[in-house]
């Protein structure tokens, strides 16, 4: 019935137009035939994506199994463009085919990107493949804590023709068999005294520091907080608690680290315990070098050298080791990824590594926190 009805209703409304006398009357869109196409277009055109054509990468670090991918996204301002892009390999400007915008790779090694749309083009940004597991912080087991256990950053240089600095690796290990310092320092030993050296660091640490003899300590990558005394353990020591009580641990550390091959990959995760800007720097530190060293007497304990610096990522000219600066709020944690060129002849499983953390005060930014981690290792923030 309800059919029949609309039906009737309809052959009605033809029959009646049929009879009428045929004639043209213009509506309002007859008026304007383009209107409506103008309209459409100038909708169309406010509504295309506008601004600096970007490329974001949501995985820097991903493993070499075919599986594990990073995310390519491509933005116009705040528009996500998924459809009409180009992707070109930055070494070689050539056209590489990224599938749903996924890379993945079989291949370890570092990739680099950068992305066409229409007219425009994005910086180029890079990805890492590694064979080995991709290293994961500790579990923050008090994430809600941001009360941090704080150690001082002690610097040592020497170098194995400095006939002198035997007597501040003696000064050092007094201090060290001392229980009250357990747990608050890490010393980095600089050997900038010679080139010929096998420990020789060629970045300019000495300099930085205003180290102009040796032996000499630094604490904290304060240039102005310097020792030379290699006979007065007790002023050494009052110096040393000095600093350390000047302040709280504004942020802790945490690292993890993995060796894939001659590649060092190192996860460093920071959290701030105060709105502030922060410096982080990554050492990696060697034991057991082998070496005479000059004025050693017949001693060959002085003979190995323990935490020589190889690598001191964080510089930021010759002057300014002050590490790599990140903007981070009370109880936020920023994670950065490492990715650190192991030379031959350098012993892994002899290798640990220093996160170092900076803030800035009366002297610059300076070392406010410290942490050690072995090879292939983790740990995580350590709170009082």
């Amino acid at each position: 019935m309800i059919k029949t009805i609309k039906l009737f209703s309809v052959i009605s409304c033809l029959v009646g137009f049929l009879c009428l006398p045929v004639s043209c009357t213009l509506t309002k869109d007859d008026d304007n035939p383009n209107g409506n196409q103008q309209e459409q277009e100038q909708e169309q055109e406010e509504q295309k994506p506008t601004g600096e054509l970007t490329l974001e990468v949501d995985e820097p670090l991903i493993r070499a199994d075919g599986v594990s991918c990073a995310v390519l996204t491509v933005k116009m301002g705040e528009t996500v463009i998924a459809e009409d892009v180009t992707f070109y390999d930055a070494q070689t400007n050539k056209p590489v085919e990224i599938p749903d915008m996924r890379f993945t790779t079989t291949t370890p090694g570092k990739y680099s990107f950068w992305a066409a749309y229409k007219t425009k083009h994005t910086d180029a940004v890079s990805v890492t493949a590694i064979s080995a597991a991709i290293p994961e912080l500790a579990e923050d087991t008090d994430p809600s804590c941001t009360d941090f256990t704080r150690k001082v950053l002690i610097q040592q240089y020497t170098g194995t023709g400095c006939g002198y600095c035997p007597y501040m690796i003696k000064l050092l290990r007094k201090f060290a068999a001392n229980s009250e310092n357990e747990g608050k320092w890490e010393l980095a030993a600089i050997h900038s005294y010679g080139e010929n050296d096998p420990a020789y660091l060629s970045a300019s640490l000495d300099g930085a520091m205003g180290v102009r003899s040796y032996p000499t300590l630094v604490l904290d990558l304060d240039k102005n907080i310097r020792w030379q005394y290699y006979n007065n353990l007790d002023g050494f020591q009052t110096l040393f608690d000095k600093e350390y009580s000047a302040a709280v641990a504004k942020a802790g550390i945490a690292l993890s680290t993995v060796l894939d091959g001659n590649q060092l990959v190192v996860k460093v995760g920071v959290k701030a315990a105060e709105d502030n800007r922060y410096g982080i720097c990554l050492w990696v530190l060697e034991d057991g070098i082998y070496a005479k060293q000059t004025g050693a007497d017949g001693d060959d304990s002085f003979n190995t050298h323990n935490n020589c610096v190889r690598i001191a990522a964080g510089q930021n000219s010759a002057n300014d080791f002050s590490g790599t600066k990140v903007d981070i709020k009370a109880g936020e944690t920023e994670e950065l990824f490492y990715l650190l060129d192991v030379e031959e002849g350098w012993v892994g499983e002899n290798l640990h590594v220093l996160g170092i953390v900076t803030v800035e005060g009366s002297n610059g930014f300076t070392a406010n926190n410290v942490v050690s981690c072995a090879v292939n290792s983790s740990v995580g923030f350590s709170y009082r």
